[in-house]
């Protein structure tokens, strides 16, 4: 997940996200999030801090 990398410290749900690498379009930040945490379903194998996933 390079691209998750530059995401502003005052990000909001709305912000919109690209990627790091090639510029490409990510979504928003709030959506974003949701998505990471329905992939993790629980699994509380890495968390999501200040815009970086972190292994547990």
């Amino acid at each position: 997940m390079q691209g998750l990398r530059d995401i502003p410290d005052n990000a909001t749900g709305s912000t919109p996200i690209h990627c790091s690498t090639c510029g490409a379009f990510l979504g928003e930040w709030g959506e974003l999030q949701d998505d990471f945490y329905r992939q993790a379903r629980g699994a509380e194998a890495f968390d999501l801090r200040n815009g970086n996933v972190i292994k547990k």
